[in-house]
């Protein structure tokens, strides 16, 4: 890594190909830019409001970060926990956890509701403590979540040997136990909710980029995009990593970071629950259809993949990540990585997203503009629940179900904040 991370690199609009024949209305309720895990949600959730989403994205849904992740669900956030927490809580908030369980059961209740369900599995995880510093660090995060109402445990070798039979318990101090996190199939989430939404009267528009939000006389306006204007006075920016092109006074706090992840071949099932170690910079759990999924390592990454919006695959990652597998896996050591892919973070320096009411320059709101981004590596704890929420807030003129002023993204705008995340994120284990 380099002395001076770019934590703020200049911002980059998202490749694409453009679809001649995409057609878009003239106006529309609401715009909704994205169909990621969140852009999706929010939308099927406006849709059961009675609204008429239009949702744009310049690729595919789920192209972006929605369908390059390993499909966990963690509850707990990894070493983001106390420090989100404590933000819940100076915003007025109870805790995190609010916000993530019922984000959970949501994703349980999409798994009945939506039609061919979305591959969601209570499992729970597992994260391995294999370093004397791992484990006095995730016994300290385990008391700290437990405080908040987790249902968390530490377990030994023995226990861990009934949970996870295949993990080669000689290379495991202890680990910590999660029951009820999850795990689901990413792409059939975003895919089953266009459907729930189209079916209530969305549009989703593919193959054509947005350039620009258009603000006028202090409103939302609509959007510009490549095949044209949109109309509209409610548009949601759901855009991940590519954000600042489009708000630039939150770029300085909004890092885009590469994440590698790799897929085997199928194999007999012998994971289970899902797995972390290394406070959960490195990931894996294994598909309904045999293969395992396995991400992280950004260590050995140009940078730690910090700052960089390229795509390309760093030579030294997949090794790694093979060879953590076959490690703790016996049984897995033979099986062939078949492909890797990169997907882009987007992390908050505060750790704690930006979503609700779009942020001008001076950090006062824009009537009719609003904002999601900065889920720092955990969309699938945040998704279903930030949807909802902002879909509440879009419609009704507020949140209803929980409160989002934990997650002004005003608390952005006018500042650069020292990134709270950089520590974990190369592996050290700050004060907590």
């Amino acid at each position: 890594m380099s002395a001076v991370p770019r934590f703020a690199p200049p911002p980059e609009p998202i490749v694409f190909a453009p679809d001649p024949h995409a057609e878009l209305p003239a106006t529309a309720e609401v715009v909704v830019v994205g169909a990621g895990m969140v852009g999706a949600s929010a939308a099927y959730r406006l849709a059961l409001a009675g609204m008429r989403p239009l949702v744009i994205d310049a690729n595919a849904p789920a192209s972006g970060a929605s369908g390059r992740l390993a499909g966990m669900a963690l509850a707990g956030l990894g070493g983001h926990f106390p420090r989100v927490t404590k933000l819940v809580q100076r915003a007025g908030g109870r805790s995190i956890l609010d916000y993530t369980m019922r984000s959970l059961d949501l994703l349980e209740e999409l798994q009945g509701v939506l039609p061919g369900g979305v591959d969601w599995d209570r499992t729970g995880s597992l994260d391995l403590f294999t370093t004397e510093a791992d484990e006095a660090h995730g016994r300290r995060m385990a008391t700290i979540q437990a405080a908040e109402g987790l249902e968390v445990e530490i377990i030994g070798p023995d226990r861990l040997g009934e949970l996870a039979p295949g993990v080669d318990l000689g290379q495991v101090r202890s680990a910590k136990w999660t029951p009820r996190d999850g795990q689901l199939h990413p792409i059939h989430l975003v895919y089953a909710l266009l459907a729930a939404a189209r079916a209530r009267g969305a549009s989703v528009v593919t193959g054509v980029r947005v350039e620009k939000v258009l603000v006028q006389s202090g409103r939302m306006a609509g959007v510009a995009t490549s095949h044209g204007e949109v109309s509209s006075g409610a548009v949601l920016l759901a855009t991940n990593a590519w954000t600042p092109v489009l708000v630039p006074h939150i770029g300085a706090n909004l890092t885009p970071i590469r994440e590698h992840v790799c897929v085997t071949e199928p194999i007999p099932p012998i994971l289970g629950p899902g797995f972390e170690t290394n406070q959960c910079n490195e990931y894996w759990r294994q598909l309904r259809t045999g293969e395992v999924l396995i991400g992280g390592f950004s260590v050995a990454d140009r940078e730690m993949g910090i700052g960089s919006y390229a795509m390309d695959v760093a030579p030294a990652v997949p090794p790694l990540l093979a060879g953590l597998l076959g490690r703790l896996h016996p049984a897995a050591a033979d099986a062939r990585i078949v492909r890797c892919w990169t997907g882009l973070l987007d992390f908050a320096s505060l750790e704690i997203p930006m979503m609700g009411r779009l942020p001008a320059e001076d950090g006062t709101p824009v009537p009719g503009g609003y904002l999601a981004c900065g889920l720092t590596g955990h969309g699938l704890p945040y998704a279903a629940i930030m949807g909802l929420l902002l879909a509440e807030l879009i419609s009704e003129g507020e949140a209803q179900t929980l409160s989002l002023a934990p997650f002004d993204p005003a608390r952005y705008v006018g500042t650069q904040h020292e990134p709270t995340w950089l520590e974990p994120f190369t592996g050290a284990h700050p004060a907590i």
